[in-house]
């Protein structure tokens, strides 16, 4: 199930994902509008990955696929600058699109349902074990970045950090299914771990 609707778009060079957080430094009016208008009416915006071009300027090219996010919390930082926090929630898919006097870009978005919450099974043990792994080398608090785990949720947060190229970071949002995009990570660990084992030259 998915469901229209237009919302305001915010193009970044980041690959965020559905479950994923992320604090963002805003600065720029077009998307100082866009933080109030969101915070104002408790809307949602979109965020989507960068193809070609840059956060700042001119309008990148963009790719159709992206996430939902919300805003769940802002500070204004001593440099002046206003941080928000996001939170993923929902798979997006842009049609058409409009860029205002300022800048900001709206699209035609498809909003897809919310992955369901299927448990991880004993297949996707060492899945779990490569994401442990991988918090503690990152420093990050393993209770925050392993709660709530399930199959999709699990593959997002593995492709948010695995070392990919961006390329397919971004097909993965594409990707209509938890089963397949689950199928492709561990197409990605697989590749990664023969990587490592090759021997230097």
């Amino acid at each position: 199930m998915s469901r229209q609707q237009e919302i305001a778009l915010f193009p970044l060079q980041l690959i965020l994902y559905p479950s994923i957080g992320s604090r963002m430094q805003i600065f720029e009016q077009r998307y100082l509008r866009l933080v109030k208008e969101s915070m104002a009416g408790e809307k949602p915006f979109g965020i989507l990955p960068i193809v070609e071009g840059k956060e700042v300027g001119t309008t990148p090219e963009v790719f159709p696929w992206g996430t939902l996010v919300t805003i769940r919390d802002f500070e204004q930082l001593p440099n002046g600058l206003l941080s928000i926090a996001v939170q993923g929630e929902q798979r997006i898919h842009i049609g058409a699109t409009r860029v205002e006097a300022d800048g900001l870009m709206f699209g035609d978005a498809e909003i897809f349902a919310v992955d369901s919450d299927e448990p991880i099974g004993f297949d996707e043990d060492d899945l779990v074990d490569m994401l442990e792994s991988l918090a503690t080398h990152m420093g990050v608090d393993k209770s925050v970045f392993l709660a709530d785990l399930t199959k999709a949720t699990l593959v997002w947060r593995l492709a948010g950090v695995l070392p990919v190229d961006p390329q397919r970071k971004r097909s993965l949002l594409a990707m209509a299914t938890v089963d397949e995009r689950l199928l492709e990570i561990k197409k990605w660990v697989i590749e990664l771990r023969m990587r490592a084992a090759k021997p230097a030259p």
